[in-house]
């Protein structure tokens, strides 16, 4: 597979990641206060649309903050590959390795980059 057939790959599981977030959340809002705001969970097209998550607090879903960092790191995934950055660690610039996206899509940075902001930030070991 080459590369770009690898990055229309990882858009596809990211984009399927995001609706199925984003069906959990309409859920449990649902499940909570029923279907009358039904037109609140449009799905977001970028990171300003994610406001969409204050919103929804304000009428009473509570959204852990692991849910929306994980939403937050799925769209800058998606801009990533939108603009040809996706797999390139924002470190040092080297190229991610294919095991490491394959286990981490929304990483960001190479093993060596995220061990050291890890160190750094309080000496817990590194995560892929």
């Amino acid at each position: 597979m080459d590369k770009k057939e690898r990055l229309e790959k990882y858009k596809k599981e990211l984009q399927e990641k995001k609706r199925s977030m984003w069906n959990d959340l309409r859920e449990d809002y649902f499940r909570k206060y029923g279907t009358d705001h039904s037109a609140q969970f449009e799905i977001p097209n970028d990171l300003e649309d994610l406001s969409v998550i204050d919103h929804l607090e304000d009428l009473g879903l509570t959204i852990s903050d692991l849910r929306k960092e994980e939403l937050v790191r799925l769209e800058e995934s998606l801009r990533r590959i939108d603009e040809g950055t996706y797999g390139v660690c924002a470190g040092c610039g080297a190229e991610i390795g294919e095991e490491r996206l394959k286990v981490q899509p929304y990483a960001a940075y190479c093993v060596r980059c995220k061990g050291e902001i890890e160190a750094r930030e309080g000496g817990r070991k590194p995560t892929l």
